[in-house]
């Protein structure tokens, strides 16, 4: 008994010990967004070092993945607040891009949004209208001031389902 409490505590000390990792000089950000409705909250995140895989799930339907990578991925949240004692009432909208990491200007429109995996995510409880979709209408800007600041402008519409979230812009 005495020998499985040593391996008991040895096995808990293991599995709480954090590896260490080297770390990157360039660090995500991630930004309270001011373009949001006023029933909600929005962020804005830039992912270093990430890739967007967008993959199909056993019923064809769209979903992205984000992984380790040598790209940058942007992506606008918007969550509305939840009504209360209301069930199912979590609503959110998210907007995923991927773009080279050293890019400094890019202008996309409509059928070139497809260079940066544009994706618009609409997850909640509305039958049949829920979701993933690759933007195919619209326009992405980014460019860069001569401080290093860069601005990320997407105005878009996906003709699938309805949306909220039509355009962003944020500098970081």
């Amino acid at each position: 008994m005495k020998y499985l409490f040593v391996i008991f505590v040895s096995l808990v000390v293991l599995a709480c010990h954090s590896n260490k990792t080297a770390s990157s000089n360039i660090q995500d950000k991630t930004i309270a967004s001011t373009n949001c409705p006023e029933d909600g909250i929005c962020t804005f995140k830039v992912l270093q070092n990430k890739v967007l895989t967008i993959k199909k799930d056993g019923f064809g339907e769209l979903y992205p993945e984000l992984s380790d990578g040598k790209k940058t991925v942007i992506k606008f949240e918007y969550k509305r607040n939840e009504i209360p004692n209301t069930a199912d009432s979590s609503y959110s909208e998210i907007i995923y891009a991927e773009i080279e990491s050293n890019i400094n200007e890019i202008i996309l429109k409509d059928e070139t949004l497809s260079e940066a995996k544009v994706l618009f995510g609409r997850l909640c409880f509305c039958r049949g209208a829920t979701g993933y979709y690759l933007v195919k209408e619209g326009s992405l800007k980014i460019s860069t001031n001569n401080k290093g600041a860069k601005t990320y402008k997407l105005n878009f519409k996906v003709n699938e389902i309805p949306q909220i979230i039509t355009m962003f812009q944020e500098t970081l």
